[in-house]
């Protein structure tokens, strides 16, 4: 059963918590108290520890289930002189996670070998040719890095080689763990630790923190932490708890001029100052050009410029970074514009694009795009002779990596997120595999096409946000997945100017007024939105590109005519 597809309908506005502006901290900012309210932050002591992370709980990370054991494995290495094989994925998380293990090891006397797997010729995970390699290299321990949770084969294979396996993932964990020595995974159903969000490069960071203090050496998170923040944001781990208090961190370090030479490098390529850094400088303009490596070529071009000490070879390092983004988001274009086409016309409950016009580097990418287009989990496959590599994408709602997991009898590999996954299929099993996916979210998500939701903090009026107001509003950074920048509502806005901008002109730069007070704003990807003279806006604050005024980034625009209702329930 299909529904024809007459483009997607405007968003529903839905306040987050109607009954926030009652619940407000008394004498802060209404605005802000409002949207600090919507967010469960009533008392003044919630306020201070959420406008300071480093006053957030730190967990202890022997809570982990396996850490005890994998630091007193590594300790042995040590002290016997072993190498140690760092076994990381070919994305951003597992490029730092390598990182962080091999800038950490090594003041230790470690013997380390770092291997990152190829994409096109590997693939996601472990795998026997390198676990092979690896063995005959001499290494007698293996530390994988954001993968091995659901490597259960893989890992049997390296114990009978005279591999012990310690595992640092982040991954859902399966039913059957892996024989590893240590398997340190926060999503453990028998973990106590108080916070499962953590990324791999965290699982990373806290075991050498662990290890540092077991052989009592002072532990400088100076040398760490900017990876472990630029991680962390970078594989969309929700900025809350001890990811907020972590990437904090990270930013607070760099921005004070603390940034080793491939971050300074990526930095200027990229065309933003350091002093500058905020969470969405480490998503958007950092993470891609690191994961354009892996996706295009090989990602050990984005864990040498982590690595490297001299900022020329690092320079030239974050050159071919720059490059090879550019031509990612070429290839991308064209990927999304051809998945859209192989779709065609229709809505159905979860997308599904077979081809072998696709690179597997860039599936995950195009299936991104396509779910937040359609409102629908996407999975996206690059076809090959025999097997298939596929990444799916979900929406709010749908746990993708449960979905494909409950049909692993027909996968090769699988693993991943709630929101994201990955997995490998045989090509005569394609056909199953998606009728059975399909049905699954038809029982989930039903075959109506959903409308988009934007949650909104707080309405108020444009011109109630004085200087008070916006300060107290920027104060949410790092803001990211989890902890989304503070979002309005404000009716009745003059409309002054609005003209297209960007390459293909799909963007609008707006300026707007209510009241004394003139306000720019940018509405990205918007151009053909309905305007007229007063206007409803949902939008954000930012700094514009300057670095020095704010303005608003406007997330959703209707006429004020249209009254668009604002739904109330807390959500």
């Amino acid at each position: 059963m299909t529904l024809p597809l007459t483009g997607p309908p405007p968003p529903r506005w839905r306040l987050r918590d109607p009954y926030a502006h009652q619940h407000g901290i008394p004498r802060f900012p209404p605005v802000v108290a409002a949207v600090l309210a919507a967010r469960g932050i009533t008392t003044r002591q919630q306020a201070e520890a959420f406008y300071r992370p480093h006053l957030l709980p730190d967990h202890d990370p022997l809570l982990l289930p396996g850490m005890a054991d994998a630091v007193r494995r590594v300790a042995r290495a040590l002290r016997e002189g072993e190498l140690i094989a760092l076994y990381g994925d070919f994305d951003v998380d597992g490029v730092t996670s390598v990182a962080i293990l091999h800038e950490g090891l090594a003041p230790l006397g470690a013997r380390t070998r770092p291997y990152i797997p190829d994409r096109f010729t590997e693939g996601y995970g472990l795998n026997l040719g390198a676990i092979r390699a690896l063995a005959a290299a001499g290494a007698t321990l293996l530390i994988t890095a954001d993968c091995g949770i659901s490597s259960v084969a893989e890992v049997a294979f390296a114990n009978e080689l005279g591999l012990d396996v310690i595992i640092l993932d982040h991954h859902t964990v399966p039913d059957v763990l892996p024989d590893a020595l240590a398997a340190v995974n926060p999503k453990r159903i028998d973990s106590p630790y108080p916070f499962d969000e953590l990324a791999a490069c965290g699982v990373a960071y806290r075991f050498l923190q662990v290890l540092y203090d077991h052989l009592a050496i002072p532990f400088d998170d100076t040398a760490f932490v900017d990876l472990a923040a630029l991680g962390t944001v970078a594989d969309v781990a929700p900025l809350i708890d001890e990811n907020r208090r972590l990437v904090a961190r990270g930013l607070e370090v760099m921005r004070a001029g603390n940034l080793r030479p491939g971050l300074a490098a990526l930095a200027r390529v990229s065309g933003v100052a350091p002093e500058r850094f905020t969470a969405e400088t480490l998503g958007f303009a950092l993470g891609p050009r690191m994961n354009a490596a892996g996706r295009l070529a090989h990602a050990n071009i984005a864990l040498q410029l982590l690595l490297e000490r001299d900022y020329r070879r690092a320079f030239d390092l974050a050159s071919q970074l720059n490059a090879l983004n550019r031509e990612r988001q070429r290839q991308t274009e064209e990927a999304t514009n051809l998945a859209e086409e192989l779709l065609g016309p229709v809505d159905a409950p979860l997308l599904w694009v077979v081809t072998d016009r696709i690179a597997p580097g860039i599936v995950g990418l195009v299936a991104s795009r396509l779910a937040e287009r359609r409102n629908r989990p996407a999975i996206v496959l690059s076809r090959g002779p025999e097997e298939s590599r596929a990444s799916a994408r979900s929406v709010p709602g749908f746990d993708i990596v449960a979905a494909i997991r409950a049909e692993k009898h027909l996968l090769v590999r699988h693993g991943g997120h709630r929101a994201a996954a990955g997995f490998t299929v045989r090509n005569e099993h394609l056909d199953e595999l998606r009728e059975r996916l399909t049905a699954t979210a038809a029982a989930r998500l039903g075959w109506e096409p959903p409308r988009r939701v934007i949650d909104i903090d707080a309405e108020a009026p444009l011109s109630a946000l004085d200087g008070l107001e916006v300060k107290g509003l920027l104060r949410f950074e790092p803001t990211g997945h989890g902890n989304r920048k503070p979002v309005l509502l404000s009716r009745s806005v003059s409309l002054l100017q609005a003209k297209p901008v960007g390459a293909a002109g799909d963007h609008l730069r707006l300026t707007l007024r209510h009241g004394p007070v003139t306000w720019r704003g940018i509405a990205f990807r918007q151009a053909g939105a309905d305007l007229d003279a007063e206007l409803d806006i949902v939008y954000s604050l930012q700094h514009d590109i300057s670095g020095q005024g704010v303005e608003l980034e406007v997330l959703d625009i209707a006429p004020s005519a249209l009254a668009r209702p604002l739904e109330r329930g807390t959500t």
